[in-house]
């Protein structure tokens, strides 16, 4: 089964830095070439960037990278901005054709930002996506009574990697 794997939080929420501390501090990722997770038994086609980067053309990228691939049953991680603008609405992203193939979308809400300064209304975010098909959410809060900056960090990775051990045991 194919999975994709959405890392989602607003602009500046360490979406990115999350996805590179999963893949072991791997900054650069090659089309064409899959990634590990350690101790996950998953290979992944990975893209950093997410739609309040690239806006009109995330699925695009995504697309490209996907195409690009030399084997055809990769899972997907990459990273997602929740956002309800028109021209950028992320249940109208995921509804592309190219999100199709997955037999599931897992997105991993990432419920406060890196610093806590904010947190995503989780229960929007959920209502609003659910009527995409094949979607499946998952609160990442585990830092959510944590102080330190770093145990933070740590609690959202553990966290997230427990999850991806639930989707590919």
């Amino acid at each position: 089964m194919k999975q994709a794997i959405f890392i989602t939080g607003f602009n500046n929420w360490g979406k990115t830095t999350i996805i590179e501390d999963l893949f072991n501090n791997r900054k650069k990722y090659y089309q064409g070439k899959h990634y590990k997770i350690g101790g996950i038994n998953a290979n992944f086609t990975v893209e950093t960037h997410s739609n309040d980067d690239y806006w009109s053309t995330w699925t695009q990228v995504i697309s490209k990278r996907i195409t690009n691939e030399k084997v055809s049953d990769l899972n997907l991680f990459t990273a997602l901005c929740p956002t309800m603008h028109p021209k950028n609405k992320f249940i109208d992203l995921l509804s592309n054709p190219i999100f199709q193939n997955y037999d599931q979308l897992h997105l991993f809400l990432l419920e406060y930002k890196w610093e806590h300064h904010a947190k995503l209304m989780i229960d929007n975010i959920i209502n609003s996506g659910k009527t995409i098909p094949k979607i499946n959410f998952v609160a990442i809060n585990a830092d959510q009574n944590l102080s330190d900056t770093k145990d933070r960090h740590d609690a959202k990775i553990k966290q997230i990697k427990q999850e991806l051990m639930k989707i590919f045991p």
